[in-house]
């Protein structure tokens, strides 16, 4: 009987003494948890590598791969994205790199195991070869692979929304929209109508527990309600009220009823991505980037921010903290990334052109005026 221990490659670096009590040496290595973590297309190379170094290090004994592998759903790190493509391509170029080299590997896991995502978020539950609930592969080896086995009916959902947010403002203008109001609702269309279905889908990946889906379910309903609200308000010509304006209702009708509900979705979504930035912040090796659906809440809330020239400039105590908080969450998230990190980049740029948006805020009454 053979008797071996398995590790993570750097702790049999760390104590070299273990190799004389082990008839051959057991190493993990996952490119996507190392300390720098490795792109997808670099993972077969970097495997490789290691395992030469290992082989240096331990002459004589055989180098098993016990855990290698690549997530098909999560957050990125670094440059290292979990893709359903990626994880084909990984697994495949680090089996046809073990064949031709003559060494044994095995690529964890079977299953797709979503216990795991309590202790690891989204990308825990995602390491598998095999969909947890239907027990079918992923992908068929040597075949296509996409990222999105929907994007037809995600396509062509998001041109019927695209289609509802410009039935939403012409059905609601008063008055005669200018070229660059319309440029202004077909950008509001194209960032709705983009990003919804991809919305969507990622709620279904990073859900979890009853706060994950209330969350997921309020960025979603954002990305659905805020485009439409806010192609009214701009045909309208209508400024952004205060969160003091919203709080303290219509009152004296000082304020329209699409003011009041754009006024509500803005301090919504200034919520969810204040609690968003400072998770990234505080605690962020598990957090997802929810970019999508801010994508399609934040593009409408910018372009209505800026549209009221005539308005004067209005943010006050608690918009300019939100900001604040907004700006320099992003600043700190960005470099604690690294700009390779795309799903971060692009979040963080999100979340300052909503911090600018805040503080460009019109008073309702000159916004009336």
């Amino acid at each position: 009987m053979q008797v071996t221990y398995a590790d993570v490659w750097e702790f049999w670096l760390r104590h070299r003494d273990l190799a004389s009590a082990v008839d051959f040496v057991t190493i993990h290595i996952l490119p996507y948890w190392e300390d720098f973590p490795i792109p997808a297309e670099s993972a077969a190379a970097h495997i490789e590598s290691i395992r030469e170094r290992m082989a240096a290090a331990f002459p004589g004994k055989e180098i098993l791969i016990g855990e290698t592998g690549w997530p098909s759903a999560g957050r990125m790190r670094e440059g290292a994205l979990p893709s359903l493509s990626n994880q084909a391509r990984v697994l495949q170029e680090v089996l046809a790199v073990a064949k031709r080299n003559g060494y044994r590997v095995n690529v964890i896991e079977a299953f797709d195991q979503p216990w795991k995502r309590q202790l690891e978020g989204t990308v825990g539950g995602y390491w598998g070869l095999f969909d947890d609930a239907s027990r079918q592969p992923k992908f068929a080896w040597g075949q296509p692979v996409s990222d999105h086995a929907f994007w037809r009916q995600q396509a062509a959902g998001g041109i019927a929304f695209a289609a509802l947010i410009f039935a939403a403002a012409l059905w609601s203008r008063r008055r005669e929209v200018s070229r660059a109001g319309w440029i202004a609702i077909a950008a509001i269309a194209l960032a709705g109508g983009s990003m919804v279905g991809w919305a969507v889908e990622l709620m279904f990946y990073e859900s979890l527990g009853i706060g994950g889906w209330l969350r997921s379910a309020a960025l979603v309903a954002a990305a659905v309600v805020t485009p439409v609200i806010f192609a009214i308000l701009l045909v309208r010509g209508e400024g952004l009220p205060s969160f003091a304006d919203v709080l303290a209702g219509r009152g004296e009708a000082v304020i329209s009823r699409t003011q009041w509900m754009a006024g509500l979705l803005v301090a919504a979504t200034s919520v969810i991505a204040i609690q968003v930035a400072l998770g990234l912040v505080f605690d962020p090796r598990y957090k997802d980037f929810p970019f999508a659906p801010l994508t399609a809440a934040v593009v409408p809330i910018a372009l209505v921010a800026y549209a009221a020239r005539n308005a004067e400039n209005g943010s006050r105590a608690a918009e300019r903290i939100a900001a604040a908080t907004l700006a320099l969450s992003a600043i700190y998230i960005v470099f604690n990334e690294g700009f390779a990190n795309w799903q971060s980049v692009w979040l963080c740029v999100l979340l300052l052109v909503l911090a600018l948006s805040l503080v460009r805020f019109r008073l309702s009454r000159a916004a009336q005026s």
